[in-house]
Protein backbone atom coordinates (compact mmCIF):
# COMPACT_ATOMS: atom_id res chain seq x y z
CA UNK A 1 0.00 0.00 0.00
CA UNK A 2 1.79 3.21 -1.11
CA UNK A 3 1.62 6.51 0.62
CA UNK A 4 0.34 8.52 -2.59
CA UNK A 5 -3.10 9.47 -2.86
CA UNK A 6 -4.55 11.08 -5.59
CA UNK A 7 -6.11 14.07 -4.13
CA UNK A 8 -7.18 15.44 -7.64
CA UNK A 9 -9.26 12.74 -8.59
CA UNK A 10 -10.68 12.68 -5.05
CA UNK A 11 -11.65 16.48 -5.41
CA UNK A 12 -13.42 16.42 -8.54
CA UNK A 13 -15.31 12.85 -7.53
CA UNK A 14 -16.46 14.83 -4.55
CA UNK A 15 -17.56 18.11 -6.75
CA UNK A 16 -19.22 15.89 -8.77
CA UNK A 17 -21.26 14.20 -6.14
CA UNK A 18 -22.12 17.63 -4.31
CA UNK A 19 -23.58 18.30 -8.14
CA UNK A 20 -25.92 15.44 -7.74
CA UNK A 21 -23.97 14.57 -11.22
CA UNK A 22 -24.08 11.03 -12.66
CA UNK A 23 -24.75 8.18 -10.62
CA UNK A 24 -24.06 8.80 -6.56
CA UNK A 25 -23.27 5.35 -5.57
CA UNK A 26 -20.79 4.56 -8.02
CA UNK A 27 -18.94 8.11 -7.81
CA UNK A 28 -18.75 7.91 -3.52
CA UNK A 29 -17.25 4.02 -4.63
CA UNK A 30 -14.58 5.19 -7.24
CA UNK A 31 -13.82 7.72 -4.66
CA UNK A 32 -13.26 5.79 -1.90
CA UNK A 33 -11.23 2.94 -3.91
CA UNK A 34 -8.82 6.08 -4.35
CA UNK A 35 -8.55 6.29 -0.36
CA UNK A 36 -5.25 5.05 1.17
CA UNK A 37 -7.77 2.55 3.55
CA UNK A 38 -8.87 0.89 0.81
CA UNK A 39 -5.88 -0.68 -0.26
CA UNK A 40 -5.49 -1.83 2.91
CA UNK A 41 -5.22 -5.67 3.54
CA UNK A 42 -8.79 -6.80 4.66
CA UNK A 43 -7.17 -9.26 7.85
CA UNK A 44 -5.48 -5.92 8.95
CA UNK A 45 -8.42 -3.46 8.62
CA UNK A 46 -10.70 -6.52 10.41
CA UNK A 47 -8.69 -6.42 13.24
CA UNK A 48 -9.10 -2.48 13.78
CA UNK A 49 -12.50 -2.88 13.39
CA UNK A 50 -11.91 -5.53 16.54
CA UNK A 51 -9.77 -2.98 18.26
CA UNK A 52 -12.00 -0.26 17.97
CA UNK A 53 -15.53 -1.72 18.35
CA UNK A 54 -15.36 -4.33 20.95
CA UNK A 55 -13.99 -3.57 24.45
CA UNK A 56 -10.75 -5.13 25.50
CA UNK A 57 -11.90 -7.63 27.74
CA UNK A 58 -15.40 -7.73 26.55
CA UNK A 59 -17.89 -10.09 26.35
CA UNK A 60 -20.95 -8.56 25.33
CA UNK A 61 -19.68 -7.96 21.67
CA UNK A 62 -20.05 -4.91 19.56
CA UNK A 63 -21.44 -2.16 21.72
CA UNK A 64 -24.20 -0.70 20.91
CA UNK A 65 -24.21 2.72 18.73
CA UNK A 66 -21.17 1.16 17.14
CA UNK A 67 -22.51 -0.35 14.20
CA UNK A 68 -22.53 2.82 12.25
CA UNK A 69 -18.95 1.76 11.00
CA UNK A 70 -20.83 -1.50 8.69
CA UNK A 71 -22.75 1.77 6.43
CA UNK A 72 -19.83 3.73 5.36
CA UNK A 73 -19.14 1.45 2.28
CA UNK A 74 -19.72 -2.12 0.89
CA UNK A 75 -15.89 -2.95 1.19
CA UNK A 76 -16.05 -2.31 4.73
CA UNK A 77 -19.59 -4.40 5.33
CA UNK A 78 -17.74 -7.24 3.43
CA UNK A 79 -14.68 -7.42 5.37
CA UNK A 80 -16.66 -7.12 8.78
CA UNK A 81 -18.99 -9.96 7.69
CA UNK A 82 -16.37 -11.86 6.97
CA UNK A 83 -14.20 -11.12 10.46
CA UNK A 84 -15.37 -13.93 12.89
CA UNK A 85 -14.23 -12.16 16.23
CA UNK A 86 -16.71 -9.23 15.65
CA UNK A 87 -19.64 -12.22 15.74
CA UNK A 88 -18.44 -13.44 18.94
CA UNK A 89 -21.42 -12.08 20.38
CA UNK A 90 -24.47 -14.02 19.62
CA UNK A 91 -26.88 -11.88 21.15
CA UNK A 92 -29.48 -13.42 24.56
CA UNK A 93 -31.98 -14.74 22.40
CA UNK A 94 -32.85 -17.54 20.33
CA UNK A 95 -33.36 -15.37 17.54
CA UNK A 96 -30.45 -13.52 17.68
CA UNK A 97 -28.02 -16.65 17.81
CA UNK A 98 -29.87 -18.17 14.49
CA UNK A 99 -28.93 -14.74 12.69
CA UNK A 100 -25.67 -14.53 13.98
CA UNK A 101 -24.46 -17.49 13.96
CA UNK A 102 -23.28 -17.88 10.66
CA UNK A 103 -21.24 -15.03 11.18
CA UNK A 104 -18.98 -16.15 13.77
CA UNK A 105 -16.48 -18.94 12.36
CA UNK A 106 -16.00 -22.20 13.61
CA UNK A 107 -12.40 -21.09 15.37
CA UNK A 108 -13.48 -17.64 16.61
CA UNK A 109 -14.46 -17.13 20.31
CA UNK A 110 -17.92 -17.48 21.03
CA UNK A 111 -19.71 -15.84 23.93
CA UNK A 112 -23.02 -17.37 24.68
CA UNK A 113 -25.55 -15.30 26.37
CA UNK A 114 -29.27 -16.43 27.37
CA UNK A 115 -31.88 -15.21 29.12
CA UNK A 116 -35.90 -14.81 29.61
CA UNK A 117 -36.37 -17.33 26.86
CA UNK A 118 -39.39 -20.05 27.25
CA UNK A 119 -39.84 -24.02 26.31
CA UNK A 120 -37.57 -25.03 23.25
CA UNK A 121 -38.33 -21.57 21.22
CA UNK A 122 -37.97 -18.20 21.67
CA UNK A 123 -40.87 -15.63 22.86
CA UNK A 124 -41.19 -14.97 19.19
CA UNK A 125 -41.43 -19.04 18.09
CA UNK A 126 -37.71 -19.51 17.35
CA UNK A 127 -37.18 -22.68 17.77
CA UNK A 128 -33.54 -24.06 18.94
CA UNK A 129 -33.57 -26.14 16.08
CA UNK A 130 -31.01 -28.47 14.66
CA UNK A 131 -28.82 -26.69 12.70
CA UNK A 132 -28.08 -23.93 15.52
CA UNK A 133 -27.50 -27.17 18.07
CA UNK A 134 -25.06 -28.35 15.21
CA UNK A 135 -23.31 -24.91 15.14
CA UNK A 136 -23.23 -25.08 19.17
CA UNK A 137 -21.73 -28.46 19.08
CA UNK A 138 -19.03 -27.29 16.17
CA UNK A 139 -17.92 -24.81 18.89
CA UNK A 140 -17.45 -27.39 21.36
CA UNK A 141 -15.74 -29.53 19.23
CA UNK A 142 -13.03 -26.66 17.60
CA UNK A 143 -12.41 -25.40 21.38
CA UNK A 144 -13.82 -22.04 20.44
CA UNK A 145 -16.50 -20.88 23.33
CA UNK A 146 -15.34 -18.33 25.79
CA UNK A 147 -17.84 -17.76 27.62
CA UNK A 148 -21.27 -18.90 28.85
CA UNK A 149 -24.03 -17.03 30.71
CA UNK A 150 -27.72 -18.84 31.37
CA UNK A 151 -29.83 -16.89 33.39
CA UNK A 152 -33.37 -18.10 34.22
CA UNK A 153 -35.29 -21.06 35.19
CA UNK A 154 -35.86 -22.40 31.81
CA UNK A 155 -36.66 -25.95 30.12
CA UNK A 156 -34.46 -24.37 26.89
CA UNK A 157 -31.21 -24.05 29.26
CA UNK A 158 -31.35 -28.13 29.67
CA UNK A 159 -30.80 -28.48 26.04
CA UNK A 160 -28.36 -25.80 25.66
CA UNK A 161 -26.00 -27.23 28.45
CA UNK A 162 -26.74 -30.86 26.77
CA UNK A 163 -25.18 -29.45 23.50
CA UNK A 164 -21.75 -28.29 25.26
CA UNK A 165 -21.65 -31.35 27.20
CA UNK A 166 -19.17 -33.66 25.67
CA UNK A 167 -21.11 -37.39 24.98
CA UNK A 168 -17.22 -39.15 25.85
CA UNK A 169 -15.99 -39.84 28.89
CA UNK A 170 -12.64 -38.11 28.61
CA UNK A 171 -12.01 -34.71 30.29
CA UNK A 172 -10.66 -32.21 27.65
CA UNK A 173 -9.13 -28.98 28.09
CA UNK A 174 -11.23 -25.98 27.53
CA UNK A 175 -11.13 -22.32 26.80
CA UNK A 176 -13.57 -21.13 28.73
CA UNK A 177 -12.97 -17.88 30.84
CA UNK A 178 -16.28 -17.13 32.14
CA UNK A 179 -19.47 -19.49 33.36
CA UNK A 180 -23.07 -17.80 34.96
CA UNK A 181 -25.20 -20.71 35.11
CA UNK A 182 -27.92 -18.63 37.49
CA UNK A 183 -31.12 -20.21 38.80
CA UNK A 184 -31.24 -22.84 35.87
CA UNK A 185 -33.12 -25.09 37.93
CA UNK A 186 -31.09 -28.32 36.47
CA UNK A 187 -27.95 -30.60 37.39
CA UNK A 188 -24.85 -29.15 35.39
CA UNK A 189 -22.39 -31.82 36.75
CA UNK A 190 -21.71 -33.64 33.48
CA UNK A 191 -21.12 -30.35 32.31
CA UNK A 192 -18.67 -29.49 34.78
CA UNK A 193 -17.23 -32.90 34.61
CA UNK A 194 -16.14 -33.16 31.14
CA UNK A 195 -13.56 -30.33 31.24
CA UNK A 196 -10.63 -29.23 32.51
CA UNK A 197 -10.87 -24.96 32.78
CA UNK A 198 -6.86 -23.87 32.48
CA UNK A 199 -8.82 -20.75 31.41
CA UNK A 200 -11.89 -19.86 33.78
CA UNK A 201 -11.53 -16.43 35.55
CA UNK A 202 -15.31 -15.90 36.57
CA UNK A 203 -17.23 -18.65 38.07
CA UNK A 204 -21.09 -17.45 39.28
CA UNK A 205 -23.12 -21.13 40.02
CA UNK A 206 -27.13 -21.32 41.20
CA UNK A 207 -27.64 -24.75 39.54
CA UNK A 208 -27.77 -28.28 41.56
CA UNK A 209 -24.43 -29.98 41.67
CA UNK A 210 -23.44 -33.33 42.77
CA UNK A 211 -20.74 -33.95 45.45
CA UNK A 212 -18.47 -35.45 43.14
CA UNK A 213 -18.19 -32.48 40.67
CA UNK A 214 -16.91 -30.22 43.05
CA UNK A 215 -14.15 -32.05 43.66
CA UNK A 216 -13.74 -31.93 39.53
CA UNK A 217 -14.09 -28.20 40.29
CA UNK A 218 -11.05 -28.17 42.74
CA UNK A 219 -8.57 -30.09 40.04
CA UNK A 220 -9.93 -28.50 37.17
CA UNK A 221 -9.66 -24.84 37.85
CA UNK A 222 -6.72 -23.30 38.73
CA UNK A 223 -6.92 -19.42 37.54
CA UNK A 224 -9.99 -18.05 39.24
CA UNK A 225 -10.40 -14.11 39.67
CA UNK A 226 -14.04 -14.52 40.88
CA UNK A 227 -15.85 -16.81 42.19
CA UNK A 228 -20.10 -16.69 43.44
CA UNK A 229 -21.88 -19.83 44.98
CA UNK A 230 -25.62 -18.69 45.25
CA UNK A 231 -27.36 -21.59 46.76
CA UNK A 232 -30.43 -22.80 49.00
CA UNK A 233 -29.94 -26.31 49.87
CA UNK A 234 -27.55 -28.48 50.47
CA UNK A 235 -27.68 -30.50 47.50
CA UNK A 236 -25.94 -27.27 45.75
CA UNK A 237 -23.13 -26.21 48.09
CA UNK A 238 -19.85 -27.94 48.44
CA UNK A 239 -19.09 -29.23 51.91
CA UNK A 240 -16.37 -26.48 53.78
CA UNK A 241 -13.55 -28.55 52.82
CA UNK A 242 -15.06 -29.00 49.64
CA UNK A 243 -15.14 -25.38 49.51
CA UNK A 244 -11.82 -24.68 50.80
CA UNK A 245 -9.88 -27.40 48.36
CA UNK A 246 -11.14 -25.14 45.49
CA UNK A 247 -10.47 -21.75 46.98
CA UNK A 248 -6.54 -23.31 47.71
CA UNK A 249 -6.17 -24.97 43.81
CA UNK A 250 -7.48 -21.48 42.79
CA UNK A 251 -4.53 -18.91 44.51
CA UNK A 252 -4.97 -15.51 42.32
CA UNK A 253 -8.83 -15.53 44.15
CA UNK A 254 -9.77 -11.48 44.21
CA UNK A 255 -13.40 -11.29 44.55
CA UNK A 256 -15.39 -14.06 46.82
CA UNK A 257 -19.51 -14.08 47.26
CA UNK A 258 -21.37 -16.37 48.98
CA UNK A 259 -24.87 -15.93 48.91
CA UNK A 260 -27.45 -18.05 51.19
CA UNK A 261 -25.06 -20.76 51.69
CA UNK A 262 -25.75 -24.09 53.37
CA UNK A 263 -22.77 -25.66 53.54
CA UNK A 264 -22.46 -28.87 55.27
CA UNK A 265 -20.45 -30.51 57.50
CA UNK A 266 -17.61 -33.00 56.82
CA UNK A 267 -15.04 -35.29 58.46
CA UNK A 268 -12.44 -31.99 57.07
CA UNK A 269 -13.91 -29.48 59.18
CA UNK A 270 -11.79 -29.95 62.38
CA UNK A 271 -8.63 -29.79 60.17
CA UNK A 272 -6.25 -26.48 61.29
CA UNK A 273 -5.13 -25.63 58.31
CA UNK A 274 -5.16 -22.23 56.42
CA UNK A 275 -6.06 -21.60 52.87
CA UNK A 276 -4.08 -18.20 51.65
CA UNK A 277 -6.05 -15.85 49.78
CA UNK A 278 -3.39 -13.17 48.77
CA UNK A 279 -4.74 -11.46 45.99
CA UNK A 280 -8.66 -11.41 47.64
CA UNK A 281 -10.04 -8.11 47.92
CA UNK A 282 -13.86 -8.18 47.65
CA UNK A 283 -15.41 -11.24 50.07
CA UNK A 284 -19.57 -10.71 49.79
CA UNK A 285 -21.55 -13.16 52.24
CA UNK A 286 -25.34 -13.83 52.79
CA UNK A 287 -26.66 -16.12 55.21
CA UNK A 288 -26.60 -18.48 58.38
CA UNK A 289 -23.80 -17.21 60.92
CA UNK A 290 -22.56 -20.70 61.70
CA UNK A 291 -21.56 -21.97 58.24
CA UNK A 292 -19.97 -18.73 57.42
CA UNK A 293 -17.82 -18.46 59.87
CA UNK A 294 -16.75 -22.13 59.91
CA UNK A 295 -15.29 -21.28 56.91
CA UNK A 296 -13.93 -17.41 57.68
CA UNK A 297 -11.72 -19.08 60.46
CA UNK A 298 -9.86 -21.20 57.89
CA UNK A 299 -9.03 -18.20 55.36
CA UNK A 300 -5.93 -16.35 55.76
CA UNK A 301 -6.95 -13.18 53.71
CA UNK A 302 -4.12 -10.36 52.67
CA UNK A 303 -3.26 -7.56 55.27
CA UNK A 304 -4.91 -4.97 52.06
CA UNK A 305 -8.67 -5.85 51.23
CA UNK A 306 -11.27 -3.38 49.52
CA UNK A 307 -14.45 -4.16 50.67
CA UNK A 308 -16.30 -7.22 53.22
CA UNK A 309 -19.75 -7.35 53.27
CA UNK A 310 -21.75 -9.41 55.37
CA UNK A 311 -25.49 -10.06 55.80
CA UNK A 312 -25.65 -12.47 58.66
CA UNK A 313 -27.80 -14.06 60.39
CA UNK A 314 -29.33 -16.79 63.50
CA UNK A 315 -26.67 -15.28 65.78
CA UNK A 316 -26.30 -14.34 69.61
CA UNK A 317 -25.15 -11.78 70.91
CA UNK A 318 -22.85 -14.07 72.61
CA UNK A 319 -22.06 -15.22 69.14
CA UNK A 320 -21.09 -11.86 67.92
CA UNK A 321 -18.87 -10.92 70.55
CA UNK A 322 -16.63 -14.55 70.48
CA UNK A 323 -16.80 -14.90 67.08
CA UNK A 324 -17.55 -11.71 64.87
CA UNK A 325 -15.88 -9.09 67.53
CA UNK A 326 -12.34 -10.13 67.19
CA UNK A 327 -12.48 -10.86 63.45
CA UNK A 328 -13.52 -6.96 62.95
CA UNK A 329 -10.55 -6.04 64.95
CA UNK A 330 -8.05 -8.01 63.46
CA UNK A 331 -9.48 -6.50 59.86
CA UNK A 332 -9.09 -3.26 61.39
CA UNK A 333 -5.74 -3.57 63.09
CA UNK A 334 -3.72 -5.31 59.66
CA UNK A 335 -4.91 -2.75 57.23
CA UNK A 336 -2.74 0.01 57.97
CA UNK A 337 -5.03 2.43 55.94
CA UNK A 338 -7.58 2.53 58.97
CA UNK A 339 -4.66 3.35 61.41
CA UNK A 340 -5.90 6.72 62.86
CA UNK A 341 -8.68 7.40 60.35
CA UNK A 342 -11.15 4.80 61.19
CA UNK A 343 -14.94 5.51 60.75
CA UNK A 344 -17.94 3.43 62.80
CA UNK A 345 -21.03 3.34 62.59
CA UNK A 346 -23.17 0.43 64.80
CA UNK A 347 -27.22 1.22 64.36
CA UNK A 348 -29.97 -1.21 65.75
CA UNK A 349 -33.21 -1.35 64.00
CA UNK A 350 -36.57 -3.93 64.52
CA UNK A 351 -33.77 -6.82 65.31
CA UNK A 352 -31.41 -6.37 62.45
CA UNK A 353 -27.58 -4.52 63.65
CA UNK A 354 -25.80 -3.07 61.27
CA UNK A 355 -21.56 -2.47 62.00
CA UNK A 356 -20.40 -0.27 59.07
CA UNK A 357 -16.36 0.15 59.17
CA UNK A 358 -14.77 2.77 56.58
CA UNK A 359 -11.90 4.62 56.14
CA UNK A 360 -13.20 8.27 57.40
CA UNK A 361 -14.05 10.58 54.64
CA UNK A 362 -14.92 14.26 55.16
CA UNK A 363 -15.39 15.07 59.14
CA UNK A 364 -17.07 18.39 58.83
CA UNK A 365 -20.17 17.14 57.06
CA UNK A 366 -23.50 15.41 58.25
CA UNK A 367 -22.82 12.35 56.38
CA UNK A 368 -20.71 9.23 56.97
CA UNK A 369 -18.92 8.93 53.95
CA UNK A 370 -15.66 7.01 52.87
CA UNK A 371 -12.99 8.00 50.67
CA UNK A 372 -13.81 6.67 46.89
CA UNK A 373 -15.93 3.54 49.12
CA UNK A 374 -13.01 1.98 49.66
CA UNK A 375 -11.53 0.08 51.46
CA UNK A 376 -15.21 -0.22 53.54
CA UNK A 377 -16.28 -3.36 55.68
CA UNK A 378 -20.23 -3.56 56.55
CA UNK A 379 -22.17 -6.18 58.82
CA UNK A 380 -25.69 -6.65 59.44
CA UNK A 381 -26.62 -8.91 62.12
CA UNK A 382 -29.74 -10.34 62.11
CA UNK A 383 -30.49 -12.02 65.83
CA UNK A 384 -32.43 -15.22 66.57
CA UNK A 385 -34.79 -13.60 68.83
CA UNK A 386 -36.16 -9.71 68.46
CA UNK A 387 -33.28 -6.93 69.11
CA UNK A 388 -34.49 -5.58 72.88
CA UNK A 389 -32.99 -2.14 73.99
CA UNK A 390 -31.20 -4.37 76.65
CA UNK A 391 -29.39 -7.07 74.21
CA UNK A 392 -28.78 -3.90 71.42
CA UNK A 393 -26.58 -1.86 74.55
CA UNK A 394 -24.94 -4.97 75.30
CA UNK A 395 -24.22 -5.53 71.24
CA UNK A 396 -23.21 -2.24 71.21
CA UNK A 397 -20.64 -2.33 74.02
CA UNK A 398 -19.12 -5.80 73.09
CA UNK A 399 -18.22 -4.86 69.38
CA UNK A 400 -17.18 -1.93 70.09
CA UNK A 401 -15.20 -3.08 72.95
CA UNK A 402 -13.04 -5.04 70.40
CA UNK A 403 -12.50 -1.76 67.59
CA UNK A 404 -8.88 -0.01 68.62
CA UNK A 405 -10.25 3.29 69.85
CA UNK A 406 -7.37 5.02 69.39
CA UNK A 407 -7.91 4.73 65.50
CA UNK A 408 -11.48 6.22 65.51
CA UNK A 409 -12.12 9.57 64.40
CA UNK A 410 -15.77 9.18 63.55
CA UNK A 411 -18.43 7.44 65.18
CA UNK A 412 -22.06 6.71 64.81
CA UNK A 413 -24.12 5.20 67.04
CA UNK A 414 -28.20 4.19 68.04
CA UNK A 415 -28.86 3.11 71.36
CA UNK A 416 -28.11 3.61 74.76
CA UNK A 417 -26.74 6.40 76.14
CA UNK A 418 -24.81 4.92 78.87
CA UNK A 419 -23.42 2.68 76.54
CA UNK A 420 -22.43 5.08 74.13
CA UNK A 421 -20.53 6.88 76.76
CA UNK A 422 -18.91 4.16 77.66
CA UNK A 423 -17.52 3.58 73.87
CA UNK A 424 -16.41 6.81 73.58
CA UNK A 425 -14.56 7.33 76.63
CA UNK A 426 -11.84 4.56 74.56
CA UNK A 427 -11.74 6.71 71.75
CA UNK A 428 -9.60 9.64 72.21
CA UNK A 429 -9.08 10.85 68.96
CA UNK A 430 -13.23 10.67 67.72
CA UNK A 431 -13.50 14.08 65.80
CA UNK A 432 -16.86 13.59 64.81
CA UNK A 433 -19.95 12.11 66.66
CA UNK A 434 -23.23 10.86 65.08
CA UNK A 435 -26.30 10.09 67.11
CA UNK A 436 -29.38 8.45 66.52
CA UNK A 437 -32.37 8.77 68.52
CA UNK A 438 -30.59 8.92 72.07
CA UNK A 439 -32.52 10.84 74.97
CA UNK A 440 -31.40 14.02 76.02
CA UNK A 441 -30.68 13.84 79.56
CA UNK A 442 -28.88 15.46 82.48
CA UNK A 443 -25.35 14.51 82.33
CA UNK A 444 -26.14 14.16 78.23
CA UNK A 445 -22.31 13.27 77.26
CA UNK A 446 -20.30 14.48 80.13
CA UNK A 447 -18.45 11.92 82.59
CA UNK A 448 -19.67 10.27 85.49
CA UNK A 449 -18.22 12.88 88.38
CA UNK A 450 -17.32 9.99 90.27
CA UNK A 451 -16.27 7.59 87.78
CA UNK A 452 -12.97 6.66 86.10
CA UNK A 453 -13.51 9.84 83.70
CA UNK A 454 -14.39 12.51 86.26
CA UNK A 455 -12.66 16.04 85.70
CA UNK A 456 -12.15 15.27 81.93
CA UNK A 457 -13.85 15.35 78.61
CA UNK A 458 -14.79 12.57 77.25
CA UNK A 459 -14.55 13.98 73.79
CA UNK A 460 -11.41 15.89 73.69
CA UNK A 461 -10.83 15.88 69.89
CA UNK A 462 -14.26 16.25 68.66
CA UNK A 463 -14.94 19.20 66.20
CA UNK A 464 -18.55 18.01 65.05
CA UNK A 465 -21.60 16.83 67.16
CA UNK A 466 -24.80 15.47 64.76
CA UNK A 467 -27.76 14.75 66.75
CA UNK A 468 -30.52 12.94 64.77
CA UNK A 469 -34.44 12.20 65.70
CA UNK A 470 -33.00 13.19 69.62
CA UNK A 471 -35.79 12.15 71.86
CA UNK A 472 -35.52 15.47 74.14
CA UNK A 473 -37.73 16.97 76.37
CA UNK A 474 -36.38 19.80 77.15
CA UNK A 475 -33.18 21.15 75.24
CA UNK A 476 -31.77 23.41 77.41
CA UNK A 477 -30.11 20.18 78.84
CA UNK A 478 -27.72 20.31 75.81
CA UNK A 479 -26.15 23.48 77.14
CA UNK A 480 -23.99 22.13 79.94
CA UNK A 481 -22.76 19.59 77.63
CA UNK A 482 -21.61 22.47 75.39
CA UNK A 483 -20.49 24.34 77.86
CA UNK A 484 -18.34 21.52 79.28
CA UNK A 485 -16.77 20.51 75.46
CA UNK A 486 -16.28 23.83 74.49
CA UNK A 487 -14.12 24.94 77.86
CA UNK A 488 -10.49 25.63 77.36
CA UNK A 489 -11.62 27.28 73.64
CA UNK A 490 -12.22 24.11 72.21
CA UNK A 491 -14.60 25.29 69.01
CA UNK A 492 -17.30 22.54 67.90
CA UNK A 493 -19.74 22.74 65.39
CA UNK A 494 -23.45 21.54 65.87
CA UNK A 495 -25.78 19.58 63.38
CA UNK A 496 -29.58 18.87 64.52
CA UNK A 497 -31.86 16.65 62.27
CA UNK A 498 -35.28 15.26 62.52
CA UNK A 499 -39.01 15.54 63.07
CA UNK A 500 -40.82 18.04 65.71
CA UNK A 501 -37.87 19.76 67.20
CA UNK A 502 -39.39 22.37 68.84
CA UNK A 503 -36.11 24.72 70.73
CA UNK A 504 -36.79 27.46 72.12
CA UNK A 505 -35.35 31.10 70.82
CA UNK A 506 -33.30 31.83 74.05
CA UNK A 507 -32.18 28.62 74.15
CA UNK A 508 -31.47 28.36 70.42
CA UNK A 509 -29.38 31.82 70.63
CA UNK A 510 -27.49 30.39 73.78
CA UNK A 511 -26.56 26.85 71.57
CA UNK A 512 -25.37 29.12 68.92
CA UNK A 513 -23.21 31.22 71.35
CA UNK A 514 -21.44 28.12 72.45
CA UNK A 515 -20.93 26.62 68.95
CA UNK A 516 -18.57 27.44 65.82
CA UNK A 517 -21.49 26.55 63.78
CA UNK A 518 -25.07 25.14 63.64
CA UNK A 519 -26.83 23.38 60.92
CA UNK A 520 -30.38 22.66 61.58
CA UNK A 521 -32.33 20.40 59.05
CA UNK A 522 -35.94 20.41 60.65
CA UNK A 523 -38.82 18.47 59.25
Amino acid sequence: MGPETNISSILSLERQIEEGTGDVIQLKRARNSLLNISRMPPEILGDIFHWIVIPIGDFGGIQNGSYNFLLVCRHWFEVASKTPELWSFWGNTIYQWSRRYQLSGVNAPVDLALSYDTGFTDTDGTPFDEPLQSALQDRVASNSIRSVHLQGRRTLHRSIISSLTLNDKEVRYSSIESVILFNLGLDASDFFAHYHFPKLRHLCLSVTMNSLTWDYLRSHTTALTSLSLISGSPSSTPTTSQLLSVLASNPQLRALELANPIIPRDSGDGSKSRVPLRHLKNITMFGDFHPIFRLLRRLDHPSVMDTISMDLFNCTSEEVSRSFGPYLRYFLLRDGRFQNQLEISVEFYFGFAFINAAVAGDTNGLTLSPVGGYPFLTFALTQGDDLTPQASEKLFTDVVAHIPGEYVVSLKGTGNLDAIKEAVAAMPNIRKLHLVGVPLSDGFLQPDPCGSHANTKLLPSLRYLHLRDIVAYDWHLLIPYLVHQTSGGQAISLGITGESVDICPCVMERIKDLVEELVLELS
